[in-house]
Parts: C-alpha cells; structure tokens; sequence
C-alpha cells in the first residue's frame, strides 16, 4: 500500500496499489433497465495502522491488516500531518462506478474528458480527505466472449478493457467494432481514526 497521506491528488492511486498484488477479477455489469445502458459498482476497503511519525521528514510508517509495514513521504500539501500519532487508523473507501452506455452507428464520438474534485476535513474533525475522480469517453468493443460474457473494448489510446456481462444483457445484439459511451467515477475517503474514539 502506498499511501500519500490525505493528500487530495494521490488518493485516486490507493486502489490501484492495492490492485498490484495480485490480478484485479473482472468487474460485472449489469443491465440498467434501460435498453442499451449497463453498469457495475463496488465498495473497497482498507486500513492500516500508524506506527511512527517523522514530522520533520514528513514519514509516516504504516502496518496494514496482512502485517505489512511500508513508509511513506507525505506530500507538502498536508497541512495536520502533527496531529497523526502511533497507534491512529488510517481507514480507505474507495468507491468505484462504470455505466456503459450503447452508443448508435453514426454518434459522433465522445473524446476522453476527465474531472477531479476534492477536500478534507475541517479543524474540528479529525483529519481526513476525500477525492472524487470522473472519466468518460468513447470505447469501441474489441473481443465478445460468448462462453465466458467477457467484453474486450478499448479506448482511442488503445488501452483494453474487460468486463463481465451479466445474465439480462443480450450479448448478440453486441459486435465487434460497435462503440460505447463509458463514464467511469471513482472517490476515495480517508479518515484517521483516534484510539478509544467513536
């Protein structure tokens, strides 16, 4: 895990550390209710405790869950790195949603726009952050897996991608070639949580 404490812009980099240990599952989609739209959402979460701080430096030692100690520099922009000490929790959500939407022969294509907002929490609070990432473009169907429902498409820079289609999406209206609009958000929490705290 490599956490940049609280720091807004790196937080969108915890879930794909955590995806690096080993090969991520592929993610299902599932039928909107409206004819052509399909989408997947999950909830991660994870934590780990802080073993020493060096203020000075700006290091924060940290063990996860599995027993796994890492050090991490933390980035300029944190402003209460003083009020993390030993023995806090640094709790990550990381809330992610893709929605696929079919997009007719002759749409124009939508180029790849992105957006990203974020904050932390106020004096009163203990400290914390959170970051909320949106990507949409269009991506054009590659592969379709019949057998298995695994969906390749990628995106214009060439990058693949592979979902599951879930048991109420048609796979044979789909077919290699055709395009879809994919909005993908993710946002991500952290909060420190105090020992004996509520």
């Amino acid at each position: 895990m490599r956490f940049i404490v609280l720091s807004s812009a790196a937080l969108l980099t915890i879930s794909c550390a955590h995806g690096n240990k080993s090969e991520a599952p592929v993610t299902e989609v599932n039928s909107t209710g409206v004819p052509g739209e399909a989408m997947a959402t999950t909830t991660d979460t994870y934590s780990a405790t802080v073993k020493a701080v060096d203020v000075p430096h700006r290091i924060v030692t940290l063990q996860e869950q599995d027993g796994k100690v890492d050090t991490v520099q933390v980035d300029p922009a944190v402003e209460r790195l003083p009020e993390i000490a030993p023995g806090d929790v640094i709790k990550v959500t990381v809330n992610k949603g893709l929605l696929l939407d079919y997009q007719a022969a002759g749409t124009e294509a939508v180029p790849p726009q992105a957006a990203v907002a974020g904050g932390t929490a106020g004096s009163d609070a203990p400290p914390g952050g959170a970051v909320v990432g949106a990507l949409q473009g269009t991506v054009t169907i590659v592969d379709i897996d019949e057998r298995h429902r695994i969906v390749t498409f990628q995106d214009p820079n060439g990058n693949p991608y592979k979902v599951k289609a879930g048991p109420k999406i048609q796979l044979d209206k789909l077919k290699v070639g055709d395009r879809l609009l994919a909005t993908y958000v993710q946002s991500v929490a952290i909060n420190v949580q105090k020992p004996g705290a509520q």
